[in-house]
């Protein structure tokens, strides 16, 4: 499966107050997300994610 077909990678900057902060790979475009409660402890800063297209909500895999 294409990445770029069901959403956009970006990079965490910053993890505060509940929130994943950082910019869209590629347009530099900021994003804010908030996290799930059960995925707090499985993100870091400068992690790579695949966000939906809307970049609102980061593409979990079950």
């Amino acid at each position: 499966m294409n990445p770029e077909s069901i959403g956009d990678l970006g990079i965490i900057m910053e993890l505060k107050d509940g929130l994943a902060i950082g910019t869209i790979l590629g347009t530099d475009e900021p994003f804010k997300v908030k996290v799930r409660r059960e995925a707090v402890k499985s993100l870091e800063t400068y992690m790579i994610v695949l966000l939906n297209l809307d970049h609102t909500d980061f593409i979990y895999q079950e």
